[in-house]
């Protein structure tokens, strides 16, 4: 008799929630033993089924995503954790990962690339689908390491102000520091992010999730 993988589906969407049952469960070897519209839940159910993986959307009402991940293996060790999230940027990517779990997966790419991912995971591997993977390719430096990681919290600081459309004498008074100081970070971010000019700045600071748009 062929192993059944049991998953749990954490997300806010009933309609997201409905499709992906019933994807993984007309895959073979996977079966859906509970699907929840929060990571709290999720983890109520990690705790009573035991399930081979959980299925995380990172942006739900209650408690982080990332911090659930973590949980999630606390409570049940062998449990595997996929994210599956409509956003694609650097931040979450990078806090995907250090919260343990294996699988990211882009609601924008092809659904069978969650299956792809499941399977993988529990075979002992990892998975980032399309999106994912040619975002963690193009970092700068390191193995996986995205531009994202390479800035400093001032330069993150500076990076919100300029996203929210505030010039260099603007956002000076508010950091503290001269005016002069703001165009040393400025110049950084564009060097660090390839970037080259405020406007585009400001856009990547919106994809990545830094204000909203």
């Amino acid at each position: 008799m062929s192993t059944v993988n049991t998953i749990i589906i954490a997300d806010d969407h009933s309609l997201i929630r409905s499709a992906l049952v019933a994807l993984l469960d007309s895959s073979s070897g996977l079966s859906v033993i509970a699907d929840v519209e929060n990571a709290d839940k999720a983890l109520r159910e990690t705790a009573r089924h035991r399930p081979d993986v959980v299925v995380l959307d990172i942006d739900m009402p209650g408690v982080d995503s990332f911090q659930a991940a973590s949980e999630v293996r606390q409570i049940s060790p062998k449990t595997e954790v996929v994210f599956l999230s409509g956003s694609c940027n650097d931040r979450f990517i990078e806090a995907a990962r250090a919260s343990g779990a294996r699988g990211y997966v882009y609601k924008g790419d092809d659904p069978a690339e969650l299956v792809s991912a499941i399977r993988a995971i529990v075979d002992g591997g990892t998975f980032y689908s399309t999106s994912v993977s040619e975002r963690i390719s193009t970092a700068p430096r390191g193995e996986g390491e995205s531009k994202f990681s390479m800035l400093s919290s001032r330069e993150l600081e500076t990076l919100r102000y300029i996203a929210k459309g505030l010039s260099k004498k603007e956002i000076a008074p508010l950091m503290h520091i001269s005016v002069k100081t703001v165009d040393k970070h400025v110049t950084q971010l564009m060097s660090k992010l390839e970037i080259h000019d405020r406007v585009a700045l400001a856009r990547y600071a919106i994809r990545e999730g830094l204000v909203a748009p």
